[in-house]
Formats: structure tokens, sequence, C-alpha cells
């Protein structure tokens, strides 16, 4: 069987075929083998992972003031995820999906601009990481998941991450960020902590 990842890849060339000298497209691995560990539509798990890494990819160029053909490439990746969601054809994941971008990007403007409170900002963090696998999870797994068991499965190493959606805030204080967030985690899971 083939992976999503690797399903996701072979769409993305084939709708670049003729397109050249772009910035690579970074596909989220961690979140391909996640979706591939569950019983749900493939066309489902092929929207999670593209919205995914359309999201990552715009937030890389804001970043990094890539090209203008990344911006497009942005834009194809998210054209690519409407239609997906038109060929799944379920009305309740499209409109769950649709607010999750707009929360998505609500919560990534207010880290922006630092005025979300330091206690709120793991929160924030967490549903920026988990809103899209959650969504899809929770609406087609017949298995309980929680966005704080979704972040420890995408996040494990926090010294090498780096979100481009924090990159105002000093390395040390995003290490600290995420340190603190996998500590919460582990004390929820042994039962130290209430959710």
């Amino acid at each position: 069987m083939e992976r999503t990842i690797s399903k996701l890849n072979r769409q993305i060339n084939h709708k670049l075929t003729g397109i050249h000298d772009y910035e690579a497209i970074n596909i989220n691995s961690r979140l391909g083998g996640l979706l591939d560990c569950y019983d749900i539509p493939e066309n489902a798990k092929l929207a999670c992972l593209t919205i995914d890494t359309s999201m990552k990819h715009l937030d890389e160029i804001t970043q990094n003031q890539k090209s203008k053909k990344s911006i497009l490439i942005g834009d194809l990746l998210s054209a690519h995820f409407y239609t997906l969601l038109a060929e799944i054809n379920d009305s309740t994941f499209q409109l769950a999906m649709s607010k999750a971008i707009v929360k998505s990007n609500e919560l990534k403007s207010s880290l922006h601009h630092q005025v979300i409170e330091t206690e709120d900002i793991y929160d924030a963090i967490i549903e920026i990481e988990t809103i899209f696998p959650y969504i899809t999870l929770s609406h087609f797994s017949k298995e309980q998941v929680t966005p704080l068991n979704l972040y420890q499965k995408l996040i494990p190493e926090v010294d090498d991450y780096y979100p481009p959606y924090l990159k105002m805030y000093q390395a040390a204080d995003v290490h600290q960020f995420l340190k603190d967030i996998n500590q919460s985690y582990i004390e929820k899971s042994r039962g130290n902590i209430n959710d």
C-alpha cells in the first residue's frame, strides 16, 4: 500500500509538471506517517496532509521572503486541498476544515503580534500544530484522539523545531515553550494534572 506522503508527493509533482526553479516543498513526514496509522478515507488523509503542507509552506514564505513562485506553489497546494475536499463531499468536514484554517491563521497572527498572554501561548501552539489532524481524525476515525496526544506524536524533538510562526520570539523562549508543552503532556499522561 502506497503511503500518503508518497501519494501527495506524486500528486504535487504531477501538478508542477513544466514548472522549474522553485523552492523545496516540505511535506510533514511525521503527519503522513501518523495519518497512515488510521483507517480513514485516503482523500481525507491527503486533504489533511495537503493543507498542513500548504499552510507551513506559506508560513515559510512570510518569514523567509521567498519568491513569487513559492507563493504560487502555496496557492496551488491550497487549490489541491479544496479539490480533495470537494471529492470527499462531506459538508460537515469541509466546514470544520475551513474554520480550522481561519482559526490557525488567527492564532498565528496573534502570536506574530505578541498579543497572546504567555500562559495561552502553549495552547495556541498545540492548536496550530494539531488542528488539521485533530479535525480529520475526530471526524473519520472511530479511535479517540486528543490534541495534546497528537502534538506529542507530531513534535517529539523540541531541540530541532522552530516553527516559522514563532520567529518573532527568541529561540530560547520557543525552546522553553515546546519543552513546557512536552512536560505538560508527560504530567497529563501520568495523571498528575487534570485536562
